[in-house]
């Protein structure tokens, strides 16, 4: 279905068109023509799927600009509140709607006098905006319209005592839209509580992968993954990756050992300021760093093109973790690889995705890394310098469960599994190497 075929004004679709935005994807057009009459809505959506314009385009289309604080849209992270506000912008400025985005690590007196200026459409992380309904700068008496995007990773941040609170604040003859990747028991309540009779629509009904994603699981010792990513980092040479682990430290400790490579790579956690986390997302953006170290939380919302690899280096905690971790990869039909890394202990984590996703992922090892394998010394640290060629391409690791001469994608690009030519910078040893 086209924008254009839908109810909606002539100068919306002008935008729309303006914008690039001609077709709608299938969350759009569930949930956009009953979401114009005023039904509450449950979309069932994952990052990328064009649910932000699911629900901007039909509050757009029926908010009148006057000042006052008519839509309310609460996102789980400040990145994501900064992508939602930014498309916002984008799509409502030229409608004359004044909006904004309001979160924490930065200063009040900047947002508190944004407020004060009269807003339309207000974008905000759950802790911020409680600050501001506390202390009265912002009032949701006129709200009539209230968002909760990515629901389920707002209870899995434990925010969602403040999504009661600001629920219970707004009007009761508001409409409200709820967007979650998954349904838990939590957010289902919350929505039985808070929303009368919502439709329910599922942009996919059985969680899939985009089919240019090779996806392999390296096995390896818990104690050598360090040095094992390091090694696929010289011979996968990603154009641009993200790697996920699961603790804010980890994130800056990996980070320095990739950058003694010689990769240009920032790591992003909770733990930075806003200005530096901002600055961080940038220059991965731009393309002047190749590599970002996240955790789920800093990750989860993160919307940029031309993603070539996702390493898991630690496990996602749920099997629906793992599908958005490798969805930043492979859009828009473009060519991806999703690489994890896994101990003999996480087998049944490893089972739990397949059944998820519905497909069988080929296993690897990696020769010294492999716990079976005898001990090693763990790798130096490497310099990078032009384009010098790596000693990694002449290692031999074992792809089980793949045919190398079928010439199919999972084998011809198995990684670590082939011989590369120039596959990243020539290691130099501190020490003899025995």
């Amino acid at each position: 279905m086209r924008f254009d075929s839908m109810e909606l004004g002539e100068a919306l679709i002008r935008v729309l068109v303006q914008l690039g935005y001609e077709e709608c994807t299938p969350i759009q057009e569930a949930c956009i023509p009953p979401a114009l009459k005023g039904q509450d809505i449950v979309g069932v959506a994952r990052t990328g799927s064009g649910k932000t314009l699911a629900f901007l385009v039909p509050i757009l289309e029926r908010l009148r600009p006057g000042g006052e604080v008519q839509a309310l849209v609460v996102c789980p992270t400040r990145e994501l509140a900064l992508q939602v506000g930014e498309e916002a912008r984008k799509v409502g400025r030229p409608l004359g709607v004044k909006s904004d985005v309001i979160y924490g690590g930065t200063s009040l007196g900047h947002q508190r006098q944004t407020l004060l200026g009269g807003l339309d459409l207000v974008v905000g992380t759950p802790g911020r905006l409680i600050d501001f309904i506390d202390s009265g700068y912002l009032s949701l008496r006129r709200i009539r319209w209230l968002v909760l995007d990515e629901a389920d990773r707002m209870l899995d941040m434990g925010f969602i005592a403040d999504v009661d609170r600001i629920m219970r604040k707004a009007p009761m003859s508001r409409q409200t839209m709820l967007f979650s990747a998954t349904l838990p028991p939590a957010i289902l309540n919350l929505a039985r509580r808070y929303m009368f009779h919502p439709l329910e629509f599922r942009a996919e009904p059985r969680v899939t992968v985009p089919p240019g994603i090779v996806q392999l699981f390296y096995r390896v010792m818990e104690s050598r993954k360090s040095d094992a990513l390091r090694e696929l980092l010289r011979i996968e040479r990603p154009s641009k990756a993200l790697v996920f682990t699961s603790t804010r430290k980890a994130t800056a400790e990996l980070a320095s050992q990739i950058r003694r490579d010689g990769f240009e790579v920032h790591s992003m956690s909770s733990d930075l300021s806003q200005a530096n986390r901002e600055r961080a997302l940038q220059a991965f953006r731009d393309g002047r760093v190749t590599i970002l170290v996240a955790t789920d939380v800093a990750g989860r919302g993160l919307d940029i093109d031309n993603i070539s690899h996702v390493f898991n280096y630690d496990m996602p905690l749920s099997s629906e973790d793992y599908v958005h971790r490798i969805g930043r990869t492979g859009r828009l039909e473009k060519a991806g690889r999703a690489i994890t890394l896994y101990t003999p202990r996480e087998e049944q984590a490893l089972a739990e995705i397949e059944e998820l996703i519905g497909q069988k992922v080929p296993r690897a090892t990696m020769g010294e890394f492999d716990p079976d394998a005898a001990p090693a010394r763990p790798l130096a640290p490497t310099i990078r310098r032009g384009s010098q060629r790596g000693r990694g391409a002449g290692r031999q690791y074992s792809h089980a469960g793949s045919d190398r001469s079928s010439g199919s994608s999972s084998s011809s690009r198995s990684g670590a599994s082939q011989d590369r030519p120039g596959s990243g910078p020539r290691r130099r040893a501190r020490g003899k190497r025995r």
